[in-house]
């Protein structure tokens, strides 16, 4: 058998499956306890009704089983471990209230929800409200809904790109990911610049992290003013066909998905190459050259590389030098040509070598690489 991933394979599939069942089990008991469904709702994107067509929203939330007092934890606003420490509810019906509407679905596998609803709303920011009958307040978000004639919208990752957490390490990535809180972690200088002169109105943010670590992104991003933008994260636990998920497989999946919802626009795609943005963004533009505006990437230095991958070079640079070491799809970076593309240690940097890049007067015009 198969799915949109690939085979499905018998140990990581029986692994998700007994994942799932525990899950239903755990939530059923302390349902009993006390515990209520609480629905959290994570930022997301929507598209405007444009030449007659149907509008549309992506509402993206969870739902975990907690204790009435614990959605502050859930939230994000405590210590980084206990974010991690958390009961989904799969299989159970929620309401989701967008545009005057109510629509009703179902939780997927580890309490997740990722739906796309048919509703008509003007450009701009809307309010949407999960709530799940019996369960704790309903959970709130934003969606960005956007009118496609904006024409650029903006991809930008989030580790080493504009928060410093050389997660690779894994020291560091404990470290960062179960102690450090919010009002720590340092962002890239000039990148918060770099993203609110390229945006125009759509940025997705798109992470390796899982879900449980959203709400820290969320807050970081609003305490250093960065451009407002859909998260999306992914969830570390087995898949079928993995024992766990691959974020390279997760950045590719996003980008194809964000393409073909909005067809018209062309996409400034920003990453690090501390671990494999640059190959993935060379591999979409390699096949969609027309649909890319900019390849920006942050360049970590020498020491950098030594503490993410123990090797004072990228990966893909070094996948390059020792193609026998690369994963399957990742053997080094091969930019198409007519596809501009700029490089800095910072978001100063690519600021200052943007300036004499022409994408943003029409990204097929002559290439002028900015390396």
């Amino acid at each position: 058998m198969r799915t949109q991933d690939g085979p499905i394979r018998r140990g990581p599939s029986i692994a998700a499956s007994v994942e799932a069942r525990l899950e239903r089990r755990a939530a059923f008991w302390l349902a009993r306890g006390g515990w209520r469904p609480t629905p959290l709702v994570f930022d997301s994107y929507g598209r405007a009704a444009t030449n007659g067509g149907t509008g549309w929203v992506r509402v993206i939330a969870r739902v975990l089983v907690m204790p009435p007092t614990n959605r502050r934890s859930a939230e994000g606003r405590s210590r980084g471990w206990r974010r991690y420490i958390s009961v989904s509810a799969p299989d159970l019906g929620v309401r989701i209230r967008v545009g005057g509407k109510v629509h009703r679905t179902r939780t997927e596998p580890g309490g997740y929800l990722d739906v796309r609803l048919d509703v008509d709303l003007p450009p701009g920011q809307h309010e949407v409200t999960v709530e799940v009958p019996g369960g704790a307040a309903p959970g709130r978000g934003h969606i960005d809904v956007i009118d496609p004639a904006i024409g650029r919208g903006v991809v930008s990752d989030v580790d080493d790109t504009v928060m410093v957490t050389l997660l690779p390490s894994p020291l560091q990535a404990f470290w960062n990911t179960f102690v450090m809180q919010e009002w720590q972690r340092r962002p890239v200088p000039g990148m918060s610049t770099f993203l609110q002169r390229e945006s125009r109105g759509f940025v997705v943010y798109v992470s390796t992290g899982a879900w449980n670590y959203a709400p820290v992104i969320r807050d970081f991003l609003r305490r250093h003013e960065f451009p407002p933008g859909a998260l999306l994260m992914t969830d570390w636990g087995p898949s079928t066909q993995r024992w766990f998920r691959s974020g390279t497989e997760h950045k590719r999946t996003q980008l194809r998905q964000l393409r073909n919802e909005f067809p018209e626009l062309t996409w400034t795609l920003v990453g690090d190459d501390g671990q494999h943005d640059p190959a993935i963004y060379a591999d979409f533009a390699s096949e969609f050259p027309d649909d890319v505006a900019l390849i920006a990437i942050r360049t970590l230095t020498p020491p950098e590389h030594v503490l993410t991958a123990g090797v004072p070079v990228s990966p893909d640079e070094l996948f390059e030098m020792l193609p026998g070491l690369a994963p399957a799809g990742l053997g080094g970076v091969r930019f198409p040509r007519g596809v501009p593309r700029v490089s800095g240690g910072d978001g100063n940097a690519l600021v200052v070598k943007t300036l004499s890049t022409p994408h943003h007067e029409h990204h097929r015009h002559p290439d002028r690489d900015a390396d």
